[in-house]
């Protein structure tokens, strides 16, 4: 072939490739979605992060009669772990509960009535961990829809943790 045409053929190539890194999202871009809150009216409003590239690697709660405090810890792409705030008070007994290699957070429940009394986490391998007491009224549950996990939560908190609602991370 003549240099004329393997330049040419290099022209064409670069300029696809430039208007389609242009016109097509990055593959890694993640969305982001709100299911709730449930819980009493209390507290003041938190919510974690969403920055994408990040996946919940250890559940932290301290916990009695009612959820006193949560905080997710973070393990980025280069495997550096970041870790969130702590939403609620100082009160209680500290569990922490580490996510395996892969494992992500598919389901939360628990019961309320004017603050979180029970909190409870279900993983992608079938696995779950449940804190707090036996009070509260109200039922709550929130799912992860297939291709989606729970990347974060928001609500509102003081002394205890008033009110839950999470947030979901699709790729």
């Amino acid at each position: 072939m003549s240099q004329f045409v393997l330049r040419l053929k290099r022209s064409v190539f670069l300029f696809l490739a430039i208007i389609l890194t242009v016109l097509l999202p990055p593959a890694s871009a993640e969305t982001f979605s709100f299911l709730g809150p449930s819980g009493g009216p209390g507290g003041n409003y938190f919510s974690d992060n969403q920055t994408g590239g990040l996946r919940v690697v250890e559940v932290r709660i301290r916990s009695g009669a009612y959820i006193d405090a949560i905080q997710f810890v973070y393990e980025n792409k280069a495997g550096q772990r970041i870790t969130g705030q702590m939403h609620g008070g100082n009160g209680g007994n500290l569990s922490v509960f580490a996510l395996e290699p892969g494992e992500y957070l598919t389901r939360i429940t628990g019961k309320h009535g004017n603050f979180i009394d029970s909190f409870q986490i279900v993983t992608s391998k079938g696995r779950s961990k449940g804190w707090g007491g036996t009070g509260g009224a109200a039922r709550y549950t929130y799912t992860a829809p297939p291709g989606s996990s729970i990347h974060g939560l928001f609500g509102r908190c003081g002394v205890f943790l008033d009110a839950v609602g999470v947030i979901l991370s699709t790729p």
